[in-house]
């Protein structure tokens, strides 16, 4: 009763109000009504917890989800945006659903395809707000990847694990390849400091359970495991070694522990920023646009900091590439000069990050990371011509890890977007991935241009931004599989929906039936 007289009061309508204006569609109707301010709920929730958590966001985006239906439902109306790149997608996603059909392995492949509903995230957005909205949205995702970029940097200060100064000839590690220099950061999911604090989180589990511990090899992970016995539990010091303090060469990451996922979100954001900055430069100088021009600059030197330090070659190259390239399309004086200051910058700090993080293979393509993915991608590579048109299936490669001749014991993917894609769909699917990415940019690139027509600088920086950001995952996708990350995937997509507004001031989106 309480709750219900809560939404019946006059006072509910003033807050209520905050939860409408970003909203596209305004039903009326007390089950509608509420429904659609659920679903401006849970797309700002997405916002909010999609740098840091996949968890939190697919949550968010499935109540989300759910909410529409109930206001579709409710409004007897199915309300659905479509987008230029509806062909592509749905042709993209029935050859992922034949070749999961025709897998090698169906079993596996067909349960992969729930991935497929992460698709729906950009007209899930497009569809639910205004340009306003949209808009809002973009910065709620800036400010929440804000915070993880800053407990990053004060981890950067105060160091991360410890460093291993010696290993006892008895020690659980001794078999594991670490050595000293290296570090050990977390066990079982949780950071550690202390030999002391490594005996707490293995006394809080039970004998016989077998805990995973993240250590560092010259910046790059180092999987390994350790069961945990009566004797580990009574020793003190359980991993039996000494440390020489925190190390600072390391790979930041967010308050997650995927440094390439942390990198991929930084290109983007700061390719977003660089967008606004290279569309305000060279207006007039209004007060608006001069706050604006710093806050994009601000952000821009914040997100590009983060990714330097995330030491991730191909996506720092990705990243001056789309900089470069940029620099060359959009037609104003300072664009080049900006360009090239930034090129340089960030360049030369992110030389400095990989010579001290990875500093034995900063540009040796040599080194074990690098040969690793070399080893994965002509595994892949060899598979194609046998099944050129369906792939094998998504995952199917899994379980014939050494039959089909990838190297060593540790199962993953080819590190490459369009050789994983090639490999699991086959090369139709591969062919409209690039139908897929080349329309979601050209039509930002359009949308700018319009929106620049209309005097709307702001809508027309952030399109700008999201049409280098996708630009920048495709050209990272080459040595990454970042189409893979979910994560990283969301957040393009809502990116994208994000800015897919109709461009008019109101911001008032079409839907249809």
């Amino acid at each position: 009763m309480v709750i219900l007289n809560i939404l019946s009061e006059e006072n509910s309508k003033t807050w209520a109000s905050y939860l409408e204006w970003p909203a596209a569609i305004h039903p009326e109707g007390v089950v509608a009504g509420w429904s659609n301010r659920a679903i401006i709920c849970f797309i700002m929730l997405f916002a909010l917890t999609v740098p840091h958590s996949i968890a939190a966001s697919q949550i968010s985006f499935g109540l989300g989800l759910i909410a529409w239906a109930v206001r579709d439902i409710a409004m007897r109306r199915l309300n659905f945006k479509r987008t230029a790149f509806d062909l592509p997608l749905i042709c993209f996603l029935g050859l992922t659903i034949l070749s999961s059909i025709f897998s090698i392995e169906p079993a596996v492949s067909l349960t992969k395809l729930k991935v497929l509903t992460l698709f729906l995230m950009a007209h899930f957005v497009a569809t639910n707000l205004n340009s306003r909205g949209s808009r809002l949205m973009i910065a709620l995702v800036m400010i929440s990847a804000l915070t993880g970029l800053g407990f990053s940097l004060c981890e950067k200060l105060t160091g991360r694990g410890m460093v291993i100064s010696s290993i006892a000839p008895d020690s659980p590690l001794i078999q594991s390849g670490l050595q000293t220099g290296d570090v050990v950061w977390m066990i079982a999911k949780k950071r550690v400091y202390s030999p002391g604090q490594v005996a707490e989180v293995i006394n809080s589990h039970n004998i016989g359970e077998v805990l995973s511990v993240e250590a560092l090899h010259d910046g790059d992970p180092v999987p390994v495991s350790i069961e945990v016995t009566e004797d580990l539990k009574a020793n003190p010091n359980p991993l039996g070694i000494t440390s020489s303090g925190r190390s600072r060469k390391f790979r930041i990451s967010g308050f997650g522990r995927q440094f390439l996922t942390f990198a991929e979100q930084m290109q983007m954001l700061a390719l977003i920023a660089f967008g606004s900055l290279l569309t305000l430069i060279g207006r007039p100088v209004q007060n608006s646009n001069r706050t604006w021009i710093r806050v994009s600059g601000l952000l821009f030197i914040c997100f590009s900091l983060g990714l330097v330090l995330t030491a991730s070659r191909a996506i720092i190259a990705s990243f001056i590439i789309t900089v470069i390239l940029v620099s060359i399309a959009v037609k104003t004086r300072l664009a080049p000069a900006i360009a090239l200051l930034a090129v340089l910058t960030f360049g030369g700090l992110g030389y400095l990050a990989l010579s001290t993080t990875r500093h034995q293979s900063t540009a040796n393509f040599s080194d074990d990371s690098s040969s690793r993915r070399i080893a994965y991608m002509k595994a892949g590579l060899r598979m194609i011509p046998k099944h050129p048109l369906l792939g094998v299936g998504m995952d199917s490669h899994k379980l014939h890890w050494k039959e089909w001749g990838f190297p060593g014991d540790y199962i993953t993917h080819t590190h490459s977007t369009p050789v994983q894609i090639a490999m699991d769909r086959g090369l139709p699917a591969l062919a409209c991935y690039f139908w897929l990415i080349a329309t979601i940019i050209l039509t930002r690139w359009r949308r700018h241009k319009i929106l620049l027509e209309k005097d709307d600088i702001i809508g027309a920086g952030l399109t700008l931004g999201v049409c280098l950001a996708v630009s920048g995952f495709f050209i990272s996708s080459f040595f990454n599989y970042n189409f893979g990350d979910s994560e990283i995937l969301m957040i393009l997509l809502g990116l994208v929906g994000m800015t897919e507004m109709d461009e008019c001031p109101d911001g008032q989106g079409q839907t249809s039936r």
